[in-house]
């Protein structure tokens, strides 16, 4: 599916640009609920390898759990940024 090739890709410009397109009226509804948690996950995986950790904590706490229910590859991802970042007291917050 062409919505999530942005996230293989590593294209975080684009990505935020598809999910500008999600965003907008009812959108999101073209999507089965698995193509949905598919996207939402691969985005997150994207925005802790390509952002600030500020960034992503503002998405993750946007994002979970009313838009998508973190797999394990995002917790991992998230704990990776954070390490990254030198940002490991922040875990018990975001856990």
């Amino acid at each position: 599916t062409g919505f999530l090739q942005c996230c293989d890709l590593k294209d975080i410009k684009l990505a935020y640009q598809v999910n500008k397109v999600l965003e907008k009226g009812d959108n999101w509804k073209f999507l089965d609920v698995d193509r949905l948690n598919g996207y939402w996950s691969k985005f997150f995986s994207l925005l802790c390898m390509m952002e600030q950790i500020e960034v992503v904590l503002k998405w993750y706490k946007e994002m979970s759990p009313s838009l998508f229910y973190p797999t394990p590859k995002n917790i991992l991802d998230l704990l990776q940024a954070l390490d990254a970042a030198n940002q490991l007291e922040v875990i018990p917050s975001v856990w």
